[in-house]
């Protein structure tokens, strides 16, 4: 069953472009939008419930000190398909170019680093940068869209993404994930972000997104302040070895992108959970 999902549903949103362009330059710490009931309520608790439905199988879960999060791109329900789908149009990238700016953006239909994003209980992302290069096609990553899925999520729960400045000043901006919340942001090296507190929901409940990222052919030319060399950030009076860069970063600061995106790639066919055969 799927919902009336199509553009005449979002032409409210279309035609704030100009007051969202604005809002979009003038916010701090860094250019981005944050828009409250963007979408159709019905669509986006169906995606909710299957979002939480995904079988582990399908889910890639990161459990470090800096990240731990589950993520799936693949095997994804036919209202989230929808969703992706129409924020992978056409119509809607020109609506993501006129507020930011940066045109001729292009989806990836395999949602790569994107699709579905579960942050379980005592679940985090400390602050960091995003990676640049898409590690199959080679395009440049230049935009992200967020859109959160979590009704009844109390204040108590957390969960919330925080926007902070280049050089780490000051908190710059806190976005709790309300259900129906859609964030906008050009990503680049000075847009660092992330969700650095635990999680504080019960077991049973996850905090759930979905994101979709955009690329163009050509790589940002940076502003002054933008070039950060660490991926991860720490905050004010946080353990500084969030920042170390392991072994690991080091071997990939010497990698030819090429190279490292085709290693990257193959690892993970490598690791890509097999399906059942058919008995």
């Amino acid at each position: 069953m799927y919902v009336d999902f199509q553009l005449h549903s979002l032409s409210r949103l279309f035609a704030r472009t100009d007051s969202l362009r604005y809002e979009y330059a003038n916010a701090q710490p860094w250019p981005h939008i944050v828009v409250n009931d963007a979408f159709p309520e019905r669509l986006l608790d169906m995606v909710a419930a299957e979002c939480a439905a995904i079988k582990a199988a399908r889910l890639i879960a990161t459990n470090t000190d800096r990240l731990v999060k589950q993520e799936s791109s693949e095997g994804l329900g036919p209202a989230t398909e929808h969703l992706l789908e129409f924020v992978d149009s056409d119509r809607f990238r020109d609506f993501i170019s006129g507020i930011t700016g940066v045109e001729n953006l292009i989806a990836d239909p395999t949602h790569k680093f994107a699709g579905v994003h579960r942050t379980p209980a005592g679940g985090f992302t400390k602050i960091h940068r995003d990676f640049e290069i898409h590690p199959a096609t080679g395009l440049f990553h230049r935009v992200n869209l967020l859109i959160y899925l979590n009704r009844d999520w109390p204040d108590d729960y957390g969960g919330s993404l925080e926007l902070w400045p280049p050089d780490m000043s000051a908190l710059g901006r806190r976005i709790f994930p309300r259900f129906n919340t859609m964030i906008v942001w050009e990503t680049h090296g000075a847009t660092l972000h992330g969700l650095p507190d635990p999680v504080a929901c019960p077991a049973e409940r996850m905090r759930l997104s979905v994101a979709a990222y955009y690329y163009t052919t050509t790589r940002r030319i940076p502003a002054r302040g933008e070039r950060r060399v660490r991926y991860w950030a720490a905050r004010p009076g946080e353990d500084q070895s969030i920042e170390r860069m392991s072994w690991q970063d080091q071997l990939r600061a010497l990698i030819p992108d090429r190279l490292y995106n085709a290693l990257r790639a193959a690892r993970d066919r490598i690791s890509r959970p097999r399906r059942p055969k058919a008995s």
